[in-house]
């Protein structure tokens, strides 16, 4: 069990995910085994990111790849790894993204039954943190509440699939 953006793309998809041992059994075998069978266990890892696997993959079947829906994650530039990454994890999970580059650039309003928080992905680089105050501005003058948020918060709502809020999220 990984956090890759592969993998988490994979996983809001809500199909099951298999061992490696599978790929050995078909090179091995003269006939395709049971996927069943070789459902993916790694007890260590779910220890680690605190989630159970087979909970997560219930959950994103029942969400349908709408994890994020109506959620708008906007994201700096200069973000490590790059925004390319957290865009594909978002848009798989059926949210909206956007790289926010604190111009002239207005917030989508929030529309009725969408999420009231607005998320801004961060690092903490000074160019960054420079750019919090206006998002939290123009987040507020469209009627969100502004969430500015380490990458955590994405990667660990992707890999439970369920959005759940703590300010330990919070990019400082």
């Amino acid at each position: 069990m990984v956090r890759t953006h592969k993998f988490l793309c994979a996983l809001a998809t809500g199909v099951g995910i298999l061992s490696t041992d599978f790929i050995d059994a078909c090179l091995t075998s003269t006939s395709v085994p049971t996927p069943e069978s070789y459902v993916l266990k790694d007890k260590a890892k779910e220890k680690h990111f605190k989630v159970k696997l087979a909970d997560a993959v219930n959950r994103a079947k029942t969400n349908s790849g709408r994890l994020l829906g109506g959620i708008a994650v906007y994201c700096t530039e200069a973000i490590p790894n790059g925004p390319g990454t957290y865009k594909t994890i978002v848009e798989f999970n059926g949210g909206e993204f956007a790289i926010f580059r604190a111009r002239a650039e207005t917030l989508r309003m929030r529309e009725e039954g969408e999420e009231e928080a607005v998320y801004l992905l961060t690092g903490t680089s000074i160019k960054e943190k420079a750019m919090w105050p206006k998002f939290a501005q123009m987040a507020q003058d469209n009627g969100h509440e502004p969430r500015i948020v380490q990458v955590e918060w994405l990667l660990d709502a992707a890999m439970r699939q369920e959005v759940k809020w703590h300010e330990a999220y919070l990019a400082k």
